[in-house]
């Protein structure tokens, strides 16, 4: 890092002075408190094709002036970026500032230089990349919810109940309850897909739980679709409870109405506004019938999950999360069905890649917008997997599945490498195999 200025001489007059009494000349002068250290320096930070290195101006410990000395990024995109140079100026600072769209390698490594400024507290904050600047206020969104899995191994006798409602929606529930013990529900998971004939075509046929969709609602109707799920799995799972009292008392025109207490058609409910429809038509009716289902007897399908977070090469969370669930039959030891996701963080801050923080509280699979690296899309890849496990394909010869291998050639295949999600797979599906034929509940794998 370089000073143009005769700073060095300063600090090396101040760090000789710190035990007297008083410091003259330019110690005075940095006597000044602010954000950063008075003084000139050349700040570097990585773009996507090159090293972008800037000279800051610091002044009364503010930036006073910021300007681009060298990079070798495409011209285009980096003229782009640099609109960012007077947002940074007049924030004094990178903090709360978001990638230009379009150019959100070249931004970060703007923002990683100006990060390398020295601050007068002598600090020197981790940077975290941003990702690109929303043109319509969805970076404005302050909703709560969390769409994590458990972590580790779940594992237990296997229900799912799935029928069509209202108007064409696909509902779906997935209940898991201990093997020794079927009133111990350890797993309660509701999915929604819009119906085919959706008035909004993005959404025609997508599952709704970890897409883009609870964020439109959210922006609409002031609560997403997936906070009344997770708000009746909890109760499911924490009071080992699925079926739920009709009200006596309900009258269907107060629906809408939050603050009635008859406005809901079950008892014990406690639904979070946007997605009442939703659980009192499809999730209690076919939560009932694994209820009716439990009774009669034991499952005679077994339900395996693994989940853990992606790490980088320094060992850190990479603020994706894979997770892998597999049905066995209790017969045959044949896998039944099968998931394959790789689930983003719910905060942008812990996506590490700037171009994936827009998926913050989405999943791969489940995302509309995602796009895959190896130019297939994620659930292609996913669904073609669940089929190959199900009609009897190994757990580890995948090779035959889209963008398991590198073409080289997108013109030709659709995609041009092959897909990390692959890799990420193998180690789950290694793992629960292993704990699988531990219990002795599948068969050998080549």
């Amino acid at each position: 890092m370089k000073n143009t200025t005769k700073f060095n001489r300063c600090a090396l007059v101040i760090a000789m002075a710190v035990a007297s009494v008083g410091v003259t000349g330019c110690a005075s002068q940095s006597a000044v408190q602010g954000k950063y250290l008075d003084g000139v320096y050349q700040v570097t930070g990585k773009g996507k094709k090159s090293d972008i290195t800037l000279e800051a101006k610091i002044q009364n410990g503010n930036i006073s002036d910021l300007k681009t000395l060298s990079h070798q990024e495409t011209e285009s995109l980096y003229l782009n970026a640099e609109r960012i140079l007077t947002e940074i100026v007049a924030n004094n600072g990178h903090e709360g500032i978001d990638a230009i769209s379009g150019a959100t390698y070249s931004s970060n490594g703007i923002l990683k230089a100006v990060n390398d400024i020295p601050r007068a507290d002598g600090s020197k904050p981790e940077f975290q990349s941003v990702g690109a600047r929303s043109n319509n206020g969805a970076d404005k969104f302050d909703l709560e919810w969390s769409i994590q899995p458990q972590l580790g191994v779940v594992k237990g006798d296997y229900f799912y109940e799935e029928a069509r409602f209202r108007q064409g929606h696909m509902g779906s529930m997935l209940v898991v309850v201990d093997s020794a013990n079927p009133n111990d529900v350890l797993l309660a998971e509701f999915q929604e897909s819009g119906r085919p004939n959706y008035y909004t075509r993005l959404y025609q046929n997508v599952p709704k739980r970890m897409s883009e969709y609870n964020f439109s609602m959210g922006k609409k109707k002031g609560t997403a679709w997936v906070q009344s799920a997770l708000t009746m799995e909890k109760l499911m799972m924490d009071k080992d409870k699925l079926t739920f009292d009709l009200n006596p008392d309900y009258d269907p025109k107060l629906g809408n109405k939050l603050k009635e207490a008859n406005r809901l058609k079950y008892l014990e409910m406690d639904i979070v506004a946007g997605a009442s429809n939703s659980i009192q038509q499809s999730m209690i009716p076919l939560t009932a019938k694994i209820h009716s289902r439990i009774q009669q007897g034991k499952s005679d399908q077994l339900f395996y999950q693994q989940a853990q977070k992606l790490l980088d090469d320094k060992g850190r969370w990479t603020g994706i999360t894979a997770m892998l669930r597999l049905v066995v039959s209790k017969q045959t030891g044949q896998i039944t069905a099968a998931h394959y996701d790789e689930i983003f963080a719910d905060n942008k801050k812990d996506i590490r890649d700037a171009s994936l923080k827009a998926f913050y509280r989405q999943s791969k699979y489940d995302s509309i917008n995602y796009v895959e690296p190896s130019r297939i899309g994620f659930n292609v890849m996913i669904d073609a997997l669940s089929n190959h496990l199900t009609q009897g394909g190994s757990l580890f010869d995948i090779n035959d599945l889209p963008a398991a291998g590198d073409t080289g050639s997108y013109a030709q295949t659709g995609f041009t490498k092959r897909s990390d999600a692959w890799d990420n797979y193998l180690a789950l599906a290694n793992s629960l195999y292993q704990q699988m034929r531990q219990d002795g509940v599948i068969a050998p794998q080549q």
